[in-house]
C-alpha cells in the first residue's frame, strides 16, 4: 500500500498565495496560515504465506514468499490402494482496506497422475479433492474439478486469517501407482 502526503503552503513575512494558503489572523507581526493536507490510500490486498497448518495425512511446507506444498503422507492405503482421508486447514494472513474478492482456482484436474499410460479397468489416475474457504463472515466449499471452486465478494475492508481447508475422501476404486500432482491458486482482487 502506498500513502501520498502533498503539502501546500507558501506564506513568507505577510506574502501568501491566494492559490495554496488562506491567511487566517494578522495582528501586529504576527500572521497564521491554514494548511491543506492531502492524501491517498489506493485500494489493496495483501495475502501472505500462511502463518499456520495442521492437517491430517498431510503436512505443509512453505516455497518462498508466495507458494507453498502440500503433501500427503500416506496417499493410498498399502494394501487396497484406495485413497486414505486426508485434510490440511492452512490460516492465512489477510489485509484488504477496500471492497474485494477471494477467488480460488484449480486445473479442473484434482489430483492427477503426472505420468503413464491411461489406468486398467478398475483402476483411476485422478482423485477430486473439496476445498473449502472461511474469510470476513462468509464461508463457499467447491470442488477441484470445477476451475473456480471459490469465489467470495466483500463488500468493505477486512484484516485476520483466512482459512483455506483442502480435503480428500478415501475410498473407492484403487489409485494406479504413480506421483499425482494438482494446483490451487489462491487470489485476493481489491475491487476500486
Amino acid at each position: 500500500m502506498k500513502t501520498v502526503l502533498i503539502l501546500a503552503a507558501a506564506a513568507t513575512l505577510g506574502v501568501v498565495s491566494a492559490a495554496s494558503a488562506q491567511t487566517v489572523n494578522t495582528t501586529g507581526d504576527q500572521a497564521a496560515s491554514q494548511l491543506e493536507l492531502i492524501a491517498q490510500a489506493p485500494s489493496a490486498c495483501v495475502l501472505s504465506p500462511p502463518s499456520a497448518a495442521s492437517g491430517a495425512n498431510t503436512s505443509f511446507t512453505a516455497q518462498g514468499g508466495q507458494a507453498g506444498v502440500v503433501r500427503f503422507t500416506e496417499f493410498v492405503d498399502p494394501q487396497t490402494a484406495q485413497p486414505r482421508d486426508a485434510s490440511i486447514s492452512l490460516a492465512f494472513p489477510v489485509v484488504c482496506n477496500s471492497a474485494h474478492r477471494l477467488v480460488v482456482r484449480t486445473d479442473g484436474t484434482g489430483l492427477s497422475r503426472t505420468a503413464g499410460a491411461a489406468p486398467a479397468a478398475g483402476f483411476r489416475d485422478s482423485l477430486d479433492f473439496q476445498v473449502t474457504a472461511n474469510w470476513a463472515g462468509a464461508s463457499a466449499s467447491g470442488s477441484s474439478t470445477a476451475l473456480t471452486p471459490i469465489d467470495l465478494a466483500t463488500a468493505n475492508g477486512a484484516a485476520g486469517q483466512m482459512n483455506l481447508v483442502v480435503a480428500v475422501a478415501g475410498g473407492g476404486a484403487p489409485m494406479v501407482a504413480g506421483d499425482y500432482a494438482g494446483t490451487l491458486v489462491v487470489e485476493l482482487e481489491a475491487q476500486n
